[in-house]
């Protein structure tokens, strides 16, 4: 009884230790393939890793327009337009002309460049009209815009000479800028002139007030 006892226990422990193993090689066998759940998530691309078509696409919208910048220039069919606005009462004018010659072929940093030196360096007939600035407001292969600022107040000179604590003083325009001191005394000059300067006695430019004080001035 006994030996049929331990033969019992040990083909038990025999099956036990073999369960075992087979346990444990089918646990390694599936710990080296990646399970379905893995498959999907290795081929699922992260979210937050741009592709190399990310990479190659601009991401920002500064980006986007430098490259509209680039690739968009004019031609002999781009229409322009010329807003003026003067500085003087706020009155707006609209001009819509053929683009000139040496604003073809251009694109929009190009352009604004060549409009920048413009403004620097303006023709006599625009100072004549009062130009002080211009800008690009629009930009595009159909048509472009240009804001320009005039400014055509008409500007007030001259010199009025008066006499102060016995002295004859030149003044700017507004009485009250003090242009230089003479050294003339008030009670050397004529008395129709003295008259003359209780007021003060205008005088249109410089070379007319040199030319008051060279008379008197002997």
């Amino acid at each position: 009884m006994e030996k049929r006892y331990k033969i019992g226990l040990f083909f038990v422990l025999t099956l036990i230790s073999v369960l075992v193993v087979v346990l444990m090689w089918k646990r390694h066998t599936m710990d080296g393939f990646p399970n379905e759940g893995n498959r999907v998530e290795q081929n699922q691309s992260d979210p937050n890793k741009p592709s190399e078509l990310d990479d190659q696409a601009p991401k920002t919208a500064e980006e986007i327009y430098q490259v509209q910048k680039m690739n968009v220039i004019t031609t002999s069919d781009t229409i322009c337009i010329y807003e003026n606005i003067d500085k003087k009462d706020g009155s707006m004018s609209v001009e819509v002309v053929k683009l000139p010659a040496k604003y073809i072929g251009l694109n929009r940093t190009e352009l604004e460049g060549i409009l920048a030196q413009d403004s620097l360096a303006p023709t006599l007939s625009e100072k004549q009209k009062g130009f002080k600035s211009q800008h690009l407001e629009l930009f595009s292969a159909e048509r472009i815009k240009v804001l320009r600022i005039y400014d055509t107040t008409q500007e007030t000179t001259g010199f009025y000479i008066m006499e102060v604590n016995g002295e004859v003083c030149v003044y700017e325009h507004d009485k009250t800028t003090l242009y230089f001191r003479t050294g003339l005394r008030v009670e050397d000059l004529p008395a129709d002139v003295r008259y003359e300067l209780k007021n003060g006695k205008f005088m249109d430019s410089e070379l007319q007030v040199y030319h008051f004080i060279e008379s008197y001035s002997s």
